[in-house]
């Protein structure tokens, strides 16, 4: 494939016509292939599109076929040129009379197109007209074809310019973004750039400014917020509008290490005050940034990990964050044990340990407590350190606890058959304590497996929780089962 035919395939893909036409949106694009059809009295009109190997059929008017291949195309010709390409008769061309518009359903005879031309000359495609008869076209609706042809490019370029531009801030949007590191790709060029996510301020303090001063302010504020960065940014980095207050920061073709120090002597002008309706408010920063090289790897990973490192600088609270690879491991390994976990319970990996306590004077064990212990099917021994927490933070936490207390009467069920009765303490968690039906949980266990409240011992961890009515009322219930309480570690 020659320079130009790339350059050629690569503007078709960063218009993102094959997409925007596949919409169902309403653009006017269909008016105006109708508006062909009335205007030069013909059954057919349809926008082609023509890739590396194939031709597709758009927005169409009398047409029945949706593609073909390139080498069977009359727009294969067309964009070969910057005028209108007219065949009168496509049975007296041999290049043409056996094309499959020609001798299929569409039974093509006569032909026109204008070539769809970008800003930079490139021909993406073509607005056609087509009829079963033979025809002559003059020159003047030659020069209306081409017309139309141009208005379909503003329209293209018109869609791709709204769907790449935030509606609130005004900015290029995370699409834009996309196509910006596709573009780097697609240069061939490796180099070394910086990419770096941003809230200004916390979606939490974003929140806290709309219910205080309006809707209204916040998208003031957004607005504003982008305004500076691009203002401080513009000899740096391209600034890009993500979502809510979130915005990327992607570097210019220079030194990376030279646009660190950069952003790192900016921390005063971050701090000045944002004034929003007159109000100077003072915007917390996080900001997580990655060096990436621009192959097709390192671009498309670079999003991914400028996202974990402001998610670390949110975790350690901190306002800059350079993306370290062993955290981004911890982070990725702890979404896989919580994505995993629901197929774990209903798999074999979870199991209940239960560690005796021995009365020392008589050395005899009359209670034990349930521990959970995880054997996963390819990570091995999780330990419940690790994977505890992890689930505490979460809504895991109610079907978690749920097998645990499902297993361990169920075990106190099969003892008591075999004349056994230990007294078994089982872990929840605060967030168990504050769900509505505990304590009818609890107490339905005990009846279905015929097990004496006066059995259970619930442990829970001391914390905060304790100054919170809803859960100390849930541990009076919880005594009034017959069921006693301990405070120690969960887990």
């Amino acid at each position: 494939m020659d320079t130009r035919e790339t350059e050629r395939i690569l503007a078709l893909q960063q218009l993102d016509a094959l997409a925007v036409l596949d919409s169902k949106v309403a653009d006017g694009l269909e008016h105006i292939t109708h508006l062909a059809s009335r205007h030069f009295k013909v059954p057919m009109a349809f926008i082609s599109l023509i890739d590396g190997e194939r031709q597709w059929i758009k927005r169409s008017v009398g047409m029945t076929m949706r593609e073909t291949p390139r080498k069977e195309s009359f727009c294969d010709y067309t964009i070969r040129t910057a005028e209108p390409m007219v065949i009168e008769d496509t049975l007296l061309d041999p290049r043409f009379r056996d094309f499959p518009l020609v001798t299929g359903p569409s039974a093509v005879r006569f032909y026109a197109g204008a070539p769809l031309l970008t800003a930079d000359g490139h021909a993406i495609g073509s607005f056609c007209i087509a009829d079963k008869i033979p025809r002559t076209l003059s020159e003047d609706d030659r020069a209306q074809l081409q017309r139309m042809a141009s208005l379909v490019m503003s329209h293209l370029s018109l869609r791709r310019a709204v769907d790449r531009l935030d509606p609130i801030s005004g900015m290029a949007n995370s699409h834009q973004l996309v196509d910006e590191l596709d573009l780097l790709v697609a240069m061939g060029v490796t180099e070394k750039r910086a990419l770096v996510y941003l809230d200004m301020p916390d979606a939490a303090a974003a929140h806290d400014i709309a219910s205080a001063l309006g809707a209204a302010a916040y998208d003031e504020l957004v607005r504003n917020t982008g305004q500076r960065l691009q203002t401080l940014m513009h000899e740096h980095a391209t600034v890009f509008h993500i979502v809510g207050t979130r915005f990327a920061l992607l570097s210019h073709a220079h030194d990376v290490e030279s646009f660190h120090a950069v952003l790192g002597g900016m921390d005063e002008a971050f701090d000045a005050p944002l004034h929003i309706r007159n109000i100077p408010l003072n915007l917390a920063l996080n900001a997580g940034m990655v060096s990436f090289n621009t192959d097709r790897e390192g671009v498309l990973d670079a999003p991914r990990k400028a996202l974990a490192a402001i998610k670390q600088a949110q975790s350690e609270q901190r306002r800059w964050s350079i993306y370290n690879e062993q955290e981004d491991d911890t982070h990725r390994r702890a979404f896989r044990l919580l994505n995993d976990i629901p197929q774990v319970l209903h798999a074999d990996e979870f199991r209940l340990v239960f560690q005796p306590k021995l009365d020392l004077a008589s050395n005899a064990c009359h209670s034990a407590e349930a521990l959970l212990r995880w054997t996963h099917a390819e990570l091995g021994v999780i330990s419940p350190a690790e994977f505890i927490p992890l689930v505490e933070k979460t809504a895991l936490v109610k079907p978690v606890t749920d097998w645990v207390l499902e297993s361990a009467f169920r075990q106190m069920s099969g003892w008591a058959a075999i004349g056994k009765h230990p007294k078994i303490a089982l872990n929840v968690s605060a967030r168990n304590l504050e769900e509505p039906n505990i304590c009818a949980r609890l107490a339905e266990l005990c009846n279905r497996y015929d097990i004496s409240p006066s059995q259970i011992e619930i442990e829970c961890t001391e914390g905060l929780w304790m100054n919170s009515e809803k859960v100390l009322q849930t541990l009076h219930d919880i005594r009034s089962l017959g069921m006693s309480i301990a405070l120690d570690d969960f887990g």
